[in-house]
């Protein structure tokens, strides 16, 4: 008999595996390489992000139908391996134009992999047990942006930030690789669809379902609070920079602070949510993000950077781990794949909203419109980011945690 604890190693695995990608690529060196050493303006990363965002509206619904027939590990393993190949092919490139197309390839994979990740926690952990997986995978995860930080930064020097790339392809796939021979789903849904536009109905009638169920508003709050929260991350680089007081050493032990503050964070948060419900949890979150952000922007200190990043560490990690129990609450097993594509989708829509219109669409508005400076335009983003975040904060607040015990069907263990 298979040990029941292998699947749980291999999905964890995973999460340090798919960290080390989003904080190479996401967080760290492509937008230092893009916008710092290549000179190119912040509204262009919005863009490629934007466009990936809406590849993923296009095609998430179809996957995600399609995963509760085949099952979600055929779609990650696929996924996983193009986003490994595309990232490895980013430190081959050097047109800008190609980067950009290259790494909205690699970043649409990375999504697409992810979409089918999160539900497979209900596959390798009953009930009882999720948060503290859940955290556990996230705290790894983050334990995985600190390997790739000491790695990289070992060797990598101020205007380098392209030789990143091959070795963090070469991690996410030996780190991806455990999940991929130990995780085995099952599928929950009745016969394949036929067409391409019975999965855009089942869509539409999930939207509509969203709109009078419970998981219908943390969609709608996690729009907002995700958007504020990953364009924060993504550009804290970009903004330390700004600040006159960080250069690539300096930035790089502020992005480790961040990340064992946000190990804490989806430990805590995940075993909080076993006792409190994930409901507190994320509106404590929220709470602590929306101060931190606020408090950078009207006081522009830089040395604030090194309270205010821990703080979104812990938020990053705390909502990481619990909002997906959130989720696992809201809808039943047969649904899975359908409403976690909605959840997705969600953060991918935010993903590229916050990029282009938050923070890109902000400064390129204040620079070139207003005539304010870089650094002054980038507080305004982030008062922008901290006004959405405190928006999704009160869209979640009147959901109860009886409403989601009370609303779907009896979640099943699956192990």
């Amino acid at each position: 008999m298979r040990d029941v604890r292998s699947p749980i190693v291999g999905w964890v695995l995973y999460d340090f595996a798919n960290t080390i990608f989003s904080f190479v690529v996401v967080t760290r060196y492509f937008n230092d390489w893009i916008i710092e050493e290549r000179g190119q303006p912040d509204i262009y990363v919005g863009i490629m992000t934007a466009v990936v965002s809406l590849a993923l509206v296009g095609t998430l619904p179809l996957l995600g139908a399609r995963a509760d027939r085949i099952g979600h590990m055929p779609i990650l393993i696929s996924f996983s391996i193009l986003c490994a190949a595309m990232t490895a092919l980013l430190g081959l490139v050097d047109p800008v134009w190609l980067a950009l197309v290259v790494a909205g390839v690699a970043t649409y994979a990375f999504n697409t992999a992810d979409s089918q990740y999160h539900p497979l926690l209900a596959v390798v952990a009953p009930e009882r047990a999720r948060g503290r997986i859940s955290g556990t995978g996230v705290a790894l995860g983050f334990v995985g942006s600190l390997v790739a930080l000491f790695v990289l930064g070992a060797y990598i020097e101020d205007g380098e930030a392209q030789k990143a790339f091959l070795p963090a392809a070469a991690m996410f796939a030996a780190f991806a690789l455990p999940c991929f021979l130990l995780v085995r789903d099952r599928r929950e849904g009745p016969a394949a669809e036929k067409s391409a536009a019975s999965a855009f109905a089942r869509l539409a009638a999930s939207f509509r379902r969203a709109r009078s169920e419970p998981f219908g508003r943390l969609l709608l709050a996690r729009f907002l609070y995700i958007d504020a929260i990953a364009t924060a991350i993504q550009f804290t680089g970009v903004y330390a920079r700004r600040t006159g007081d960080f250069d690539g050493d300096r930035i790089d032990i502020l992005l480790a602070i961040a990340a064992v503050a946000a190990i804490g964070g989806a430990v805590g948060g995940g075993l909080l949510a076993e006792r409190v419900g994930p409901r507190r949890v994320v509106l404590a979150t929220l709470g602590i993000a929306v101060g931190a952000l606020a408090l950078t922007a009207a006081t522009g200190l830089s040395s604030l950077l090194w309270v205010a990043g821990p703080l979104i560490g812990v938020a990053l990690g705390s909502l990481s781990a619990v909002d997906r129990i959130f989720l696992l609450r809201l809808v039943p097993a047969e649904r899975r794949g359908e409403d976690f594509a909605l959840y997705a989708m969600v953060g991918k829509l935010s993903s590229g909203f916050g990029p282009l219109v938050l923070w890109g669409g902000t400064i390129l508005a204040l620079t070139e419109l207003a005539g304010m400076s870089e650094f002054g335009a980038s507080r305004v983003a982030v008062a922008v980011l901290a006004a959405a975040a405190l928006a999704g904060l009160w869209v979640l607040r009147p959901l109860s945690d009886r409403e989601i015990e009370q609303g779907p069907a009896k979640e099943r263990d699956l192990v």
